[in-house]
């Protein structure tokens, strides 16, 4: 089983972050290489919620993901339920952090990928990979995050 944990702060309040990092409206094309869709809406009255459920790209892996817990703004577990390449998704996890005027997001997943050649090696590898990759997207979304406020504040003066 390999467990990778990323964590990133923002230079943003933790409304605005939760919901650049979840809310699959504000960012569909994070990049050219990071794309999320949500597919299913938590219910008829809330988009983002328990049984949310997004498509996810990230490079050359695609997944879909459901939401099994969600607790606006501290945090949010989901469940890979398909990937390509196919990979065994246990948890993941959102954890969101108030730190002063900045806030902490920490993106944990568990995961196996399957193989009989190297195990040790491709589990090893697999997480490094997913460990840029989670990195990559956190600094995008704080990149498009800090844009989107700076383009508030120049329309406001």
């Amino acid at each position: 089983m390999t467990r990778i944990s990323v964590t990133h702060l923002f230079n943003a309040p933790i409304n605005e972050v939760f919901e650049a990092v979840i809310n699959a409206d504000k960012y569909p094309y994070v990049s050219r290489l990071i794309h999320v869709e949500r597919v299913r809406h938590a219910s008829a009255t809330e988009k983002d919620g328990v049984g949310t459920m997004r498509e996810v790209e990230l490079g050359v892996m695609w997944f879909k993901e459901e939401f099994t817990a969600f607790q606006r703004p501290t945090q949010v577990d989901y469940k890979i339920l398909e990937a390509r390449p196919y990979f065994e998704h246990q948890a993941g996890s959102f954890c969101f952090k108030k730190r002063g005027i900045m806030t902490e997001v920490t993106w944990s997943s568990t995961f196996h990928v399957p193989s009989s050649w190297q195990p040790r090696l491709v589990s090893t590898v697999s997480g490094w990979v997913a460990k840029a990759a989670f990195r990559s997207t956190l600094m995008v979304l704080d990149k498009r995050l800090q844009a989107s406020r700076q383009l508030r504040i120049k329309g406001k003066v």
